[in-house]
């Protein structure tokens, strides 16, 4: 079934952020100067500001009229789902002689406080309007082409729904490391990328595009879960039968720093998200014949 329902293609881009600000300006800029010719396509960012104390709120409202802004009211727990947070719109103009410095097709959403991966995602994914969803951390950088190759994939595979690419890592001055690029594989079936993946010997981070209507069927971001959050969600992607498309092309910067995630996602670390995944989905794996080995 083709997921643009006669509409004209557009990517919505994700980043959750939370006292990153410098960083953040990078990454939006990244996505800003994407050139999309010969596309006919469009795309926005969202950008969840998830309790910062740094100025990112300052910064995106004296830049954004009113229109382009929201705000989270909630208990201030994330004991609420997504679903049931309220959103209050910005009413006053706050930029200086009602101009801005940031792109129109810019929607800033303001937490009070820190919210978790998952429900940070969520709620960004619920204020976009794209039929196709890319995550960006707040500390990594698209590449110019990025929205336009993973479009081109989109619209010369109109029936499929998950796409993925490949990533470079670089330091928190976006020097390039080497030994250390990220390299999709090439899978026959979901079966086999789930076994690869509960071998440890394949993972999935944010080089990934997906569809609105398949991040739906599958619930979207799990929030009761703690890390791992988007590893789980295209675990849940595979069971639904769903095997990605490959694009051999460089979608992001991954920049690896001292406050970085992944700077503490060691071997023992990803085993242990690893089986928490596996022991959350256990009875369909095993029906499906996937074994939980972790490299043994």
């Amino acid at each position: 079934m083709n997921q643009l329902e006669g509409r004209k293609l557009k990517i919505s881009v994700v980043t959750p952020s939370h006292n990153r600000l410098e960083y953040l300006k990078v990454a939006v800029m990244s996505v800003q100067v994407n050139v999309l010719a010969p596309l006919d396509i469009e795309f926005e960012h969202i950008i969840h500001d998830c309790g910062s104390t740094d100025g990112t709120k300052e910064y995106f409202i004296s830049n954004l009229p009113p229109s382009n802004i929201f705000y989270i009211k909630d208990q201030g727990d994330n004991k609420e789902s997504t679903k049931d947070r309220k959103w209050v719109p910005a009413t006053e103009d706050l930029r200086p002689n009602g101009q801005g410095e940031l792109a129109s097709n810019i929607i800033f959403i303001r937490s009070e406080h820190k919210v978790p991966p998952s429900q940070a995602r969520n709620i960004c994914i619920q204020k976009s309007s794209g039929q196709f969803i890319c995550v960006l951390d707040d500390d990594d950088v698209f590449l110019q082409r990025t929205i336009h190759n993973f479009a081109y994939a989109i619209l010369q595979n109109p029936t499929k729904k998950f796409y993925v690419s490949d990533f470079l890592r670089v330091n928190e001055n976006l020097q390039y490391m080497p030994k250390d690029d990220y390299y999709g594989w090439v899978f026959s079936s979901p079966n086999e990328m789930l076994q690869a993946i509960f071998d440890s010997c394949h993972f999935i981070q944010g080089n990934v595009c997906f569809s609105r209507n398949l991040y739906e069927e599958v619930g979207g971001y799990d929030e009761s879960v703690g890390m791992a959050e988007d590893l789980d969600l295209y675990v849940r992607f595979l069971l639904k039968g769903h095997l990605n498309v490959y694009l051999p092309i460089i979608s992001h910067l991954h920049r690896m720093h001292t406050a970085n995630f992944s700077i503490g996602c060691d071997r023992d670390k990803h085993h242990a998200d690893l089986r928490a995944i596996y022991g959350r989905n256990e009875q369909q794996l095993k029906v499906m014949g996937i074994k939980l080995s972790l490299g043994n």
